[in-house]
């Protein structure tokens, strides 16, 4: 392969690591000291479950102050594309960290010899103080000292993995027609209808915010779903992406290969993930200098293959895309996230003089692999459990134009050009009788009650998250989410965190309605 090969002289190769080695360094005894002058300090008259999530806040401050180094955001002007790739987290080059999640019935030692990582490695990395006191759905990061490192050339523009501006110009549907393969005559059943092959790769791209073309150029390089006409047999025609460990069937194949291309590329890129874990349980660490667009196409192919295999499964992916796109380089839109990049102002969505309660902190906007982008809040008339939806309504949090009405989700571009690819959106998931699409909003209009529908939900509430040309921007990350100047933060887990009050205040989320934990009241 050719194809954005990045070649060092020996010596600048070199210096470089050496600079990633003395930064790594340099970061593991800020941890050792903790966190930042800048982390939020805990309030001292919180009670216990509020000590107990700002002491969280203060592990993954300096979880990632150990992982990756973020700039400070300066103004609110946009800058224009570059060729300057997103960096990849901060960690020693021989450390590959491998994200997961505690289950039902698992223990530390079972989770050490499971992964092959010594039990202490994972109780110093992870900061447990309490090695017998861990939780169903406690996130843990598994370090790996490996000699195996990823191809280390450039594969694919950050901005291509992303449904953004780089698919202004892409017509999904009249691609796919015009290729002529067996994806062009494919029809399946619908919640109402049928949708076509096409339709169903531009449904999951703008869920899940991943770019079509990538979808597409997997098919392909799989199992040629999209030029050849005939009718695949066997397991082409059941897993049309060839991953078989996961359900058969085109729309699963789908749903899998977007969640996986998200969990590479914010893994990499928001959540100090560097490893890659083969079909065959191997771990290799990504190349440093990989971007996350990168990542994200190699974490993906190697669920299906071995370390030693994976260059061909590189090979047969790029070729499939030049065939079908030609060169990536073409659509490269500069960094995933403008380094200057400001939220403009939101407000809660509620009317004022209402209890609303956090029951969900920082978790994942779309899928398990998304940016931690997401809240979740429930007002105080919601039934507790259940789905009956909520007598009070949700309120727009900033003006802007409905851009989709979908099975409980409203996407809200605020700078109403009518394109959820382009500048700021908002996520209202989970609600019923929802505005109609095409409505303008402003800030205060009601958009739909709390209630299940749409994604996967227990209970009735309101999950609200955000997009910046077509990333999913982290909820406690270097741009937070703020609502009436109350600011995100992440917990060490998915769901934890909270919010921060402008006078000092934290609600704590948890699942619970209590108004001195995680209670939100906004006066009149």
């Amino acid at each position: 392969m050719t194809h954005r090969r990045h070649f060092l002289s020996g010596i600048v190769k070199a210096l470089l690591m050496l600079i990633v080695v003395v930064a790594s360094l340099t970061l593991l005894a800020a941890c050792v000291r903790g966190p930042a002058g800048n982390t939020p300090a805990p309030d001292a008259s919180a009670p216990a479950l509020q000590t107990t999530e700002s002491a969280q806040s203060e592990v993954r401050a300096t979880e990632i102050a150990l992982m990756r180094q973020t700039p400070s955001v300066a103004s609110t002007q946009t800058l224009a594309p570059t060729s300057t790739p997103t960096p990849g987290p901060t960690v020693a080059p021989d450390l590959a960290v491998l994200s997961v999640v505690v289950h039902q019935n698992e223990f530390l030692g079972t989770i050490a010899a499971r992964y092959g990582v010594s039990l202490d490695d994972i109780i110093t990395f992870n900061h447990i103080e309490n090695p017998d006191a861990v939780a169903v759905g406690q996130r843990l990061l598994l370090p790996y000292h490996t000699s195996r490192i990823t191809p280390d050339h450039l594969l694919l523009p950050d901005s291509e993995l992303v449904y953004g501006p780089a698919y202004l110009d892409f017509d999904i549907a009249a691609f796919v027609a015009e290729q002529g393969g067996y994806l062009a005559s494919f029809t399946m059943p619908w919640v109402v209808g049928e949708k076509t092959g096409a339709e169903l790769v531009r449904w999951v791209a703008e869920h899940y915010s991943v770019g079509p073309r990538v979808l597409l150029a997997l098919l392909e390089a799989r199992t040629g779903w999209v030029t050849h006409p005939e009718t695949p047999q066997g397991y082409d025609l059941d897993y049309p992406l060839g991953h078989l460990a996961t359900g058969g069937g085109l729309e699963v194949q789908l749903e899998w290969a977007a969640d996986t291309l998200n969990a590479g590329f914010y893994g990499w890129m928001d959540r100090g993930e560097t490893a890659v874990r083969f079909q065959n349980g191997v771990i290799a660490r990504g190349a440093p200098d990989l971007n996350p667009g990168t990542i994200a196409l190699q974490r993906t192919l190697a669920e299906d293959t071995t370390f030693q295999n994976l260059p061909d499964e590189i090979n047969a992916f790029m070729d499939a895309y030049h065939h079908l796109f030609g060169d990536p380089d073409q659509y490269d839109q500069g960094r995933a996230l403008p380094w200057d990049l400001t939220q403009p102002r939101l407000q809660f969505p509620w009317q004022a003089g209402q209890w609303w309660f956090l029951t969900g902190g920082p978790h994942g906007a779309w899928g398990n692999g998304s940016s931690w982008a997401a809240l979740d809040i429930v007002p105080e008339d919601a039934p507790v459990g259940g789905c009956t939806p909520a007598e009070t309504w949700v309120r727009a949090a900033s003006e802007g134009l409905v851009v989709r009405n979908d099975r409980g989700e409203l996407l809200v571009d605020l700078d109403e050009d009518g394109d959820m690819r382009t500048g700021w959106v908002l996520q209202y998931l989970h609600l019923t009788d929802r505005v109609p699409e095409g409505t303008v909003l402003q800030p205060g209009d009601p958009v739909g009650r709390p209630a299940c529908d749409g994604g996967q939900a227990a209970s009735s509430h309101l999950h609200l998250a955000r997009r910046y040309n077509g990333v999913w921007v982290a909820a406690g990350g270097p741009v937070p989410l703020q609502l009436d100047g109350w600011t995100a933060f992440s917990g060490r887990d998915a769901y934890g965190g909270g919010l921060f009050a402008p006078d000092g205040r934290k609600a704590s989320a948890c699942d619970c309605r209590d108004q001195s934990i995680n209670g939100i009241w906004i006066e009149k």
